[in-house]
């Protein structure tokens, strides 16, 4: 009986951990369109390292409404395109493209879960924002719109 309640522990364990933010630090992200409204603010977890860019939202079996992951894509060598893919991810995700200058320049809604097209942004960006899928409809975002974060050095 104690064996098998310690392997419900460390199951509860891991499932927590798969939903949870990998390094418990999430950051305000503001989506601004370009009059200035805000169309909606997130608290996002960010990839910043060569590990948690490949891994992303992999395995996660559910992402909050107001949450997200933001990636830095400027630590990705220049010879090395920016590609994306759902490749072991669980949830369907919209994946929102930014310039160096916060501008969204690109948006792939719905990207499907497993699925291992690649989705390439018409030019390199400085960021990608993955949202729960629906996210772009519901609030609107659009191409021109501004994202507001720290990692952009704008928040």
């Amino acid at each position: 009986m104690q064996k098998i309640l310690h392997y419900l522990v460390l199951a509860l364990f891991i499932a927590l951990m798969a939903c949870s933010p990998q390094d418990g630090a999430l950051k305000k992200l503001k989506i601004v369109s370009a009059d200035g409204t805000v169309r909606h603010e997130y608290m996002v977890e960010t990839a910043d390292t060569h590990e948690t860019l490949q891994h992303g939202l992999m395995g996660r079996t559910h992402l909050a409404h107001d949450s997200g992951m933001i990636f830095d894509t400027t630590i990705v060598p220049l010879d090395i395109p920016v590609i994306m893919w759902m490749k072991d991810t669980l949830i369907p995700l919209d994946m929102v493209f930014v310039d160096d200058s916060g501008t969204i320049f690109f948006i792939y809604e719905n990207a499907k879960p497993n699925d291992i097209t690649p989705i390439r942004p018409p030019k390199r960006p400085q960021a990608v924002l993955e949202l729960n899928a629906g996210q772009v409809k519901i609030y609107n975002i659009q191409v021109g719109d501004k994202v507001k974060n720290k990692l952009l050095n704008n928040l």
